[in-house]
């Protein structure tokens, strides 16, 4: 991928497996932030491809999405997560009103299946798991009322990240998450990561929490992607092998 005559990233594989924890890192204006808009379809590379299977959904939180601006309190703007859920609830109170003037076969079926897929998205528990994830990154129960355009930049982040995992995408790709979070809610995130469902890519600068969140590193280095099968630590110790074994060859 190049921009202009400035080449990003040249012959790159790399795969992103289910489950895996990675950290994306290089020195600032490598390009880290490019590539995970290549990898989330923002910008099409220049040469090569990027597959992903026609089901596997992405959530990208990044600076740029502060922009964003709203008159709904910062419980509604999270619980668009459930977008899906709500439709079908509106759906199955359709159908009710239906069933209660003429009951048929076919409407009994499709309450059923609608009532499953409710089910699926999270319905029961949608406002539950919201208030929780809302609470767990620092929002006190009066918060959750208040509308979001009253929040400063760092807690709005907070609630675009609160919503980004409720979605719960296959593949989360996270740019400096930890920059607007205080420790209790690192701490959390931390926490809640360790068991999310899906995979995690993580931008960061905070050496302590890729060394506690990720299994892998993946270095931008020289446009090229270095891989190293470990935490930050392990990269440093096996970086500095990697270069004396050069300059001895």
């Amino acid at each position: 991928f190049e921009f202009g005559a400035r080449i990003i990233v040249k012959d790159a594989t790399w795969h992103i497996h289910p489950m895996e924890r990675i950290g994306l890192i290089g020195y600032n204006g490598t390009g880290k932030s490019t590539l995970l808009k290549l990898l989330v379809g923002e910008y099409q590379p220049s040469a090569g491809t990027i597959e992903r299977s026609r089901n596997t959904t992405i959530g990208y939180l990044h600076q740029d999405l502060l922009s964003f601006d709203t008159g709904e309190s910062i419980l509604e703007v999270a619980m668009h997560a459930f977008d899906k859920a709500k439709a079908l609830e509106k759906e199955l109170d359709r159908l009710t009103k239906e069933i209660e003037k003429q009951s048929s076969d076919e409407l009994l079926h499709e309450y059923s299946d609608k009532l499953h897929r409710f089910e699926e998205a999270g319905g029961y528990t949608m406002q539950h798991q919201t208030e929780e994830v809302l609470q767990g990154l620092g929002f006190s129960s009066n918060d959750l009322q208040r509308p979001y355009r009253e929040f400063s930049g760092g807690w709005r982040m907070r609630v675009l990240l609160a919503k980004m995992i409720l979605q719960q995408p296959d593949l989360l790709l996270l740019d400096e998450p930890t920059n607007h979070l205080d420790l209790p809610s690192i701490e959390w995130l931390e926490k809640y990561l360790q068991h999310y469902k899906g995979a995690v890519v993580i931008v960061s600068h905070d050496k302590y929490f890729l060394d506690r969140m990720v299994k892998k590193t993946v270095e931008l280095y020289q446009r090229e992607l270095h891989f190293y099968s470990g935490n930050y630590s392990f990269y440093e110790a096996e970086k500095q092998q990697r270069i004396e074994i050069q300059q001895r060859a």
